[in-house]
C-alpha cells in the first residue's frame, strides 16, 4: 500500500462523495481548522494498481503536552481492503505524537470511549414517502406550525446573521448541557466556504446546516419562547428537508444522540424518521 497526500479539493471530493463522507471528513471543515489554527494533512492509501483505497483527512494539534494527530469520522474505506493494513500505512504516515481516530465502524486499537450515536436521514425518498415517515406526533406538530401565520425565511449566512445563533450556543455550551464545536468554528467555516452553509429562520427559531457534496450536516439550533410554542423547528426542519433535497443532497446528517442528558432533542431527531446509528469508539491508532 502506499500514501499520498491530496492537494486539490476536486480530487478529494469526488472521493468523499463516493462514500457520502461525513462532514469532518470533508474539504471545507479542514480548511475550517486551518482557520482556527490546525495543521491540516488529507491523505489517501493506494494499492498497487493505483487504485485509492481509504481516505483521511487529520487534523494536527497540541494535547496532552504532545502533537496529536486526530482523525473524526474516519478513516473512510473506498473499496474492499485490508483495513489493518491500511490503517497501519496512515499510521506510519503520520508524524510522531499522540495518533487517534474515531472510526465509522470499529477497528483495531485500544479503545478510549464510549460509542457515540447519532441520527441520519435519508432524503433519497419522494417528499410524500418522507412525509409518511415522519412520527405521528412530529407529523401533527408539523401541521399546527403550518397553519399557523409562520413562515421559514432562508437568511444569507453571514458572520453578522449568524451571531446571535452563536450566541446562543455559546452560552448554553457555557452552562455545561452539552459539548460540541466550538461557535468560532461555525465563523471559520462561514469565511472558507460562505455558500455551503444553509440558515433558515422562524419567529424566533432558527437553523443552521451545512451542505458538503452530497450530503449535509445540521450544524446549530435555537429557539426562544415564541418558536417553541408555534413547533417553529419542525416547520423549519421540514422545510429544510425539502430545499436540501432540491440542491442534491442525499443523506442529512442530524448529529449525535443524548438520550439521557438530552431525550427530548433525541426524540425530535428520531421522530423525523431518521435512523440512529452508533459509531465506533475512539481509538489509539
Amino acid at each position: 500500500m502506499e500514501i499520498r497526500e491530496i492537494d486539490r479539493q476536486k480530487d478529494w471530493e469526488v472521493l468523499a462523495d463516493r462514500v457520502m463522507a461525513p462532514l469532518p471528513q470533508r474539504w471545507i471543515y479542514g480548511e475550517a481548522a486551518k482557520r482556527i489554527g490546525r495543521e491540516v494533512q488529507r491523505l489517501c492509501v493506494f494499492d498497487r494498481e493505483t487504485r485509492p483505497l481509504a481516505m483521511a483527512q487529520v487534523i494536527l494539534r497540541p494535547m496532552f503536552g504532545m502533537r496529536t494527530s486526530l482523525i473524526t469520522r474516519g478513516p473512510l474505506f473506498l473499496e474492499t481492503c485490508e483495513r489493518k493494513a491500511a490503517v497501519k500505512a496512515l499510521r506510519r504516515a503520520l508524524p510522531f505524537g499522540i495518533k487517534l481516530m474515531s472510526p465509522e465502524e470499529p477497528l483495531a486499537g485500544l479503545k478510549l470511549s464510549a460509542p457515540p450515536e447519532l441520527a441520519e436521514l435519508d432524503l433519497l425518498p419522494d417528499l410524500d414517502t418522507l412525509r409518511a415517515g415522519l412520527d405521528g406526533k412530529w407529523r401533527n406538530a408539523l401541521k399546527k406550525a403550518e397553519s399557523s401565520r409562520l413562515r421559514v425565511t432562508q437568511i444569507q449566512a453571514s458572520a453578522q446573521t449568524l451571531m446571535p445563533l452563536l450566541k446562543a450556543e455559546k452560552d448554553r455550551q457555557a452552562e455545561g448541557k452539552y459539548r460540541g464545536l466550538p461557535p468560532e468554528f461555525a465563523l471559520a467555516l462561514q469565511d472558507v466556504a460562505p455558500r455551503s452553509l444553509r440558515l433558515f429562520a422562524a419567529s424566533d427559531a432558527q437553523m443552521l446546516f451545512v451542505l458538503h457534496g452530497n450530503s449535509a450536516t445540521y450544524q446549530i439550533g435555537h429557539t426562544g419562547p415564541e418558536g417553541r410554542k408555534a413547533n417553529a423547528h419542525n416547520l423549519i426542519l421540514w422545510d429544510a428537508m425539502k430545499r436540501l433535497k432540491a440542491e442534491g443532497v442525499m443523506r442529512l446528517d442530524l448529529g449525535t444522540l443524548d438520550r439521557e442528558k438530552a431525550p427530548d432533542l433525541a426524540r425530535f431527531k428520531l421522530r423525523t424518521g431518521a435512523k440512529a446509528r452508533k459509531l465506533a469508539p475512539a481509538t489509539l491508532m
